[in-house]
């Protein structure tokens, strides 16, 4: 089954039911490989000293807190998200970090970034962007706020490459990750997540998107057989 978000409210609503066992979930159900990916995803952000970073869609803040570790020299990080708990754990988190680097966390839709133009340096959206309703309106606004020859990150799930292994993931994907999503959490959730990723771009549609945008993708690596990818593009 295929399934697009409806609404950003619902989508919303989804992610403030799933906070308080979503950092769990997220290690026991990649095997912590989810940790290694936001750690590929800092290491190509550029070095930007006193620079300007925006993690969009940043949860718990999990991607922004990794970026910070690897990139004390930023001088600004912003993470926005639309679920309001999400962003309230996210806070307890930079909290209790004692970084040094001013940390600005707020309410806000990746649709419209009430942000100024050609601000950031760098912008990165971790398995969000399936879930914003206007994509492209979602990858114009990234590009809008970043300086040119600004750097966009995008660490999202694809339809697997054909094969046994692919094979092999789309069950764990599509039959086991909801079961044990729904023991510990919402198994709505848990199965709408998996389902969503039919309706995002394939890795070609992706592409080409972002080119129409104004971006030239310049590099990514893939992971689970295909069925992650982190795609690394640059402002024109």
């Amino acid at each position: 089954m295929i399934q697009r978000p409806e609404s950003e409210a619902k989508i919303a609503a989804m992610f403030d039911r799933v906070a308080p066992k979503y950092d769990f979930l997220n290690r026991l159900l990649s095997a912590r490989q989810d940790q290694r990916w936001r750690k590929r995803l800092a290491a190509m952000i550029p070095f930007r000293p006193n620079g300007r970073y925006l993690d969009c869609a940043t949860g718990t803040g999990d991607v922004l807190l990794t970026v910070a570790g690897v990139h004390p020299e930023y001088g600004e990080l912003v993470g926005t998200d639309i679920s309001g708990e999400m962003l309230a754990l996210a806070k307890s988190k930079v909290a209790a970090s004692g970084l040094k680097q001013p940390v600005q966390l707020q309410l806000m839709s990746a649709e419209s970034l009430d942000l100024p133009d050609s601000k950031f340096d760098s912008v990165s959206i971790s398995f969000g962007l399936r879930n914003v309703v206007q994509r492209d309106q979602a990858l114009r606004e990234f590009h809008r706020v970043l300086v040119p020859g600004g750097v966009l990150l995008i660490l999202e799930f694809f339809i697997p490459k054909r094969g046994l292994m692919a094979a092999l993931f789309q069950f764990y994907f599509h039959t086991i990750l909801p079961f044990i999503g729904g023991i510990f959490s919402d198994r709505e959730a848990y199965k709408y997540l998996p389902q969503s990723v039919g309706s995002f771009y394939s890795p070609d549609e992706l592409r080409q998107a972002l080119y129409d945008t104004g971006f030239t993708v310049e590099g990514g690596e893939s992971y689970l057989f295909g069925a992650c990818r982190l795609v690394r593009a640059v402002k024109r």
